[in-house]
């Protein structure tokens, strides 16, 4: 027993090395995979309201000042207000439009078959698909349009609105991009995809398409999908700024529809065998790490388990390296342009210190949300802090 628990501790330190190599493996090849021949490219906001934020995005992509020939695009459904702005095209999904997928990725198979029409499935076209709550960086845009990849992605920050208990908790996602996606996206084959800043040609989503019978997880189906359709895939070190579900109750319906959407995706087999297999061995090995992991320091500190002495020192270091491989990515949460130096030492020193309880929250929402069933449906939860909570604070 006492090998397998030093075995999870030390996994901290495999994580650190997965981190290290993939920030080197970027920046060693990132050189070969630019100008991509892309001439123009559409930046499209998929949402069913919203609109102060989606405006507030739009007014910022503009701001940004892009260095090349772009598009805004606003895709939603019949039944949402007006009040949209700044966009250059607004998609209206026709209540008529029929197709295997449903919900958001009914709405963007839409969208394709519009691009389609139009002659703006090539090779050529760039694509940025971005969430409601979402605003990847300038640079993040200009990455994305000249990489020499059919579909890229980069890393997912909550730096919106951060310094939050919950906006701590996305922490583990940019960890978890840091570590994981800049090693297997960086290496042409992910194994989580995030629709937020998915970028692609033209040509890829015309061949990849969203038509498949999915409620969630549309970025998953579609990622893997295209690695099957010998689509190149690559990894951007740059990111994207994202808000953090406001309440509990949000933060529990978010994950719980993306855990079900992969359930969904892998057992009704809406991705490939070697993705399905990638998924399901990072989820038994995360999480049975972690369990292990948060078991054998009650197991050591009861006495019902020792631990050699000689293994002291390594997994001091290992715990060390971990918590600084954390810290990095809290700091990259904390990090937007407008925050100020002291708020973001500050935040980056609660984030170290939360580790131990982000880590364990991680693990409980995910047993949360699988006792608590599938959703069967796209829930979608609040992209602007309550007025309430405004009010008070």
């Amino acid at each position: 027993m006492s090998n397998l628990i030093i075995f999870c501790w030390l996994f901290g330190l495999f994580e650190a090395l997965l981190m290290g190599v993939g920030l080197l493996w970027n920046r060693l090849t990132r050189h070969n995979h630019v100008d991509g021949g892309a001439t123009e490219a559409i930046i499209q906001i998929t949402t069913i309201g919203n609109h102060e934020i989606v405006n507030w995005i739009v007014e910022s992509l503009r701001a940004y000042e892009l260095p090349f020939p772009h598009q805004i695009w606003i895709v939603t459904e019949p039944f949402v207000e007006e009040g949209f702005v700044g966009m250059d095209e607004l998609v209206i999904v026709p209540e008529a439009f029929t197709t295997k997928a449903h919900y958001k990725a009914r709405a963007q198979e839409y969208s394709r078959t519009v691009r389609a029409e139009r002659g703006l499935g090539r090779r050529d076209v760039k694509i940025v698909m971005l969430d409601d709550d979402t605003l990847p960086t300038r640079k993040y845009f200009i990455d994305a349009f000249n990489a020499d990849f059919d579909v890229c992605e980069g890393i997912t920050t909550p730096r919106l609105h951060y310094g939050r208990f919950l906006s701590h908790l996305d922490d583990m996602r940019t960890l978890s991009c840091l570590a994981l996606c800049s090693n297997f996206q960086g290496h042409g084959h992910p194994v989580w995809v995030h629709g937020e800043g998915l970028s692609m040609r033209g040509s890829a989503e015309q061949a990849v398409t969203w038509d498949y019978p999915i409620v969630a997880s549309e970025d998953l189906v579609f990622g893997q999908n295209a690695v099957e359709r010998g689509m190149t895939w690559g990894f951007l070190w740059e990111y994207i700024q994202l808000t953090s579900p406001w309440t509990w109750k949000d933060f529990l319906t978010q994950r719980r529809r993306w855990v079900w959407g992969n359930i969904r995706a892998v057992t009704r087999g809406y991705i490939p065998p070697l993705g399905a297999a990638m998924l399901v061995l990072r989820l038994l090995l995360g999480f049975g790490i972690g369990v292990l992991s948060a078991l054998g320091v009650v197991l050591v500190l009861c006495n019902v388990v020792a631990i050699p002495s000689s293994y002291f020192t390594v997994l001091v270091v290992a715990l060390v390296l971990w918590l600084i491989e954390f810290g990095y990515a809290v700091y990259v949460g904390a990090s937007h342009e407008d925050t100020k130096w002291p708020k973001r030492i500050k935040d980056t020193v609660i984030g170290i210190v939360l580790a131990p309880v982000s880590s364990a929250a991680t693990m409980l929402v995910f047993f949360i949300v699988l006792f608590k069933g599938d959703p069967k449906k796209f829930e979608v939860i609040a992209k602007v802090q309550p007025k309430a909570a405004t009010a008070t604070s």
